[in-house]
C-alpha cells in the first residue's frame, strides 16, 4: 500500500490499464455509457432480426466493436485528450455509433490544449454530434433513436430544428464543463504559484533572519575585540613599562623601586578589573552593546586622567587639548575619542618607547573631534607596522560616521581621525 498521495499516484500511473479503469468510477461511467450509447446507436441504425441479409448482422457486429472500442478509448482522455477526442469525433462522424465518447472528450481538451488544438477539437466534436443526429434525423419509424412513445402507441419524433437545437445544447455542455474545468485548473496552479512563492518567501525570511543573526553575532564579536584590545591591552602595556622601570631599578640603587612597583601592581589591578568588566558584561542580557561590554563611557574630560597616566608609566606626551561642551558630548562619542587616544598611545608605548607623543586634540559641537597622535619612527620599527588596534580605530570611526587616517608622515607615524559631533537643536520659543 501506498505510504502517500505522492507514492499513490505513481503507483495509478504504472498500474495497468485495466486496474486505473477500475480504480477510478468516473472513467468506468464514462465507458460504460459511451459504449452503450453508440451499441445502442448501431442497433437503431442497423437492421437486425430474422430475414436480415449475413452482410448486414457481419456490419453490426463490427459496429458495435467500434462503438466499444470508442468507449475504452475514454479510459486515456486524460493523457492523450486530443487523440481520444478526434479519434471518435471521427468514428461519430462516419460511422452511426454515436457521439457521446467524443462529448466526454471535449472537456479534458479544453483544459489542458492551446487554444486553437481546443478549437479545431470542438470543431471535430460539433461534426460528430451533426452527423450522428443528421443520421437519426434521416430514419424513419422504429429506427428512430430520439423519438417517444405514449400510452396508445403513438409516436412523436424531433424536427430539423429539435435535433440541431438537441445538438447544439449537447455540445455546449461539454464546452462549459470544459472551460469550468480550464480556469478550475489555472486557478488551482495559480493557487499552487501562490503556495510556492509564499513557501519560497518564508525561507528567504528564515535565511534573512539567519544571516541578520549572524550578522549580529559578528559585530559583537568585533566590539568585544574593540574592548579587550583597547582596555586590558593599554593596561598591559603600562605593566610592561612598569615592569621595565623595576628592571633598571634592581641595578641602580637609588631609583625608587617601591614606587615603580607600585605603579605596576595598580595597572595589573586596572588591567584584571577591565578583564571582569568585560567577562561580566558578556554575561548580561539586553542594554546598548557598546556600554555592556565597555562599561560606562568615559567622558572627554576624562582624557586628562589617561594622559597623566602614561606620563607616569614613564611615557613622554605633549598635549594640546581644547574641548568646548564637553559634559553635553554624546557617550558613543566620547567612548570612541577616549578609546582612540588610549590605544594610539598604546601604539606608541609599543613600537616607539622612550620617544615623545604628541596629542593634539580639538572638541567643538557643530565641528566635530579632531584627534591627531603622532611620534617620531623608530629605525627599527617597519612603518608600516599595525595590526588590531589600527583596525579597531578605523571600525570605530566609521561606526560614528567619522574619518580614520595612520600611517607615516615626514618621518613620524601620524594617526588622524575626526568623528562628527552635531550641534545641540536648539530649544522651540515659547509662545
Amino acid at each position: 500500500m501506498s505510504s502517500s498521495p505522492a507514492a499513490a499516484a505513481l503507483d495509478r500511473r504504472t498500474a495497468p490499464w485495466w486496474r486505473r479503469w477500475a480504480d477510478t468510477p468516473g472513467t468506468a461511467v464514462a465507458v460504460l455509457s459511451a459504449g452503450f450509447m453508440g451499441m445502442a446507436d448501431v442497433a437503431f441504425g442497423v437492421p437486425s432480426g430474422p430475414g436480415v441479409a449475413p452482410t448486414y448482422a457481419l456490419l453490426g457486429f463490427l459496429l458495435m466493436l467500434v462503438a466499444v472500442a470508442a468507449g475504452v478509448a475514454l479510459i486515456w482522455r486524460r493523457r492523450y485528450p486530443v487523440p481520444v477526442c478526434l479519434g471518435t469525433a471521427a468514428a461519430a462522424a462516419l460511422l452511426p455509433v454515436g457521439a457521446l465518447a467524443p462529448l466526454i472528450a471535449l472537456p479534458w481538451v479544453l483544459a489542458t490544449a492551446s487554444r486553437r488544438t481546443a478549437a479545431w477539437c470542438t470543431a471535430a466534436t460539433g461534426a460528430g454530434v451533426a452527423a450522428a443526429m443528421a443520421r437519426d434525423w434521416r430514419r424513419e419509424g422504429d429506427a428512430v433513436m430520439w423519438a417517444a412513445e405514449n400510452a396508445g402507441g403513438e409516436r412523436s419524433y424531433l424536427t430539423g430544428a429539435g435535433y440541431i437545437g438537441f445538438g447544439a445544447v449537447l455540445l455546449a455542455v461539454a464546452v462549459v464543463i470544459g472551460l469550468v474545468r480550464r480556469f478550475g485548473a489555472a486557478a488551482r496552479t495559480a493557487r499552487r504559484a501562490a503556495a510556492e512563492s509564499e513557501r519560497q518567501a518564508a525561507t528567504l525570511r528564515t535565511q534573512a533572519a539567519d544571516l541578520r543573526t549572524e550578522l549580529t553575532r559578528q559585530e559583537e564579536r568585533e566590539l568585544i575585540a574593540r574592548e579587550m584590545h583597547d582596555t586590558v591591552a593599554h593596561q598591559l602595556s603600562l605593566v610592561s613599562l612598569h615592569a621595565a622601570a623595576l628592571e633598571v631599578a634592581a641595578d641602580d640603587p637609588g631609583t625608587d623601586v617601591p614606587e615603580a612597583a607600585r605603579s605596576m601592581r595598580s595597572s595589573a589591578h586596572r588591567a584584571l578589573d577591565e578583564m571582569r568588566t568585560l567577562i561580566s558584561s558578556l554575561r548580561t542580557v539586553g542594554g546598548d552593546s557598546a556600554e555592556r561590554y565597555g562599561g560606562p563611557a568615559p567622558r572627554l574630560a576624562d582624557l586628562v586622567g589617561l594622559l597623566d597616566e602614561a606620563r607616569q608609566a614613564g611615557v613622554d606626551i605633549g598635549a594640546t587639548v581644547f574641548v568646548d561642551g564637553g559634559d553635553d558630548a554624546p557617550p558613543a562619542l566620547t567612548r570612541g575619542v577616549y578609546r582612540v587616544v588610549q590605544e594610539s598611545l598604546t601604539n606608541a608605548m609599543k613600537h616607539a618607547p622612550g620617544v615623545r607623543v604628541d596629542v593634539d586634540l580639538r572638541a567643538r559641537p557643530g565641528d566635530g573631534v579632531d584627534v591627531v597622535v603622532s611620534n617620531p619612527l623608530v629605525a627599527d620599527v617597519s612603518p608600516t607596522a599595525g595590526g588590531a588596534g589600527l583596525v579597531g580605530m578605523g571600525e570605530r570611526a566609521a561606526a560614528l560616521g567619522g574619518r580614520f587616517d595612520a600611517g607615516p608622515d615626514d618621518g613620524r607615524f601620524v594617526v588622524r581621525v575626526h568623528l562628527p559631533w552635531p550641534a545641540p537643536v536648539p530649544a522651540p520659543a515659547s509662545p
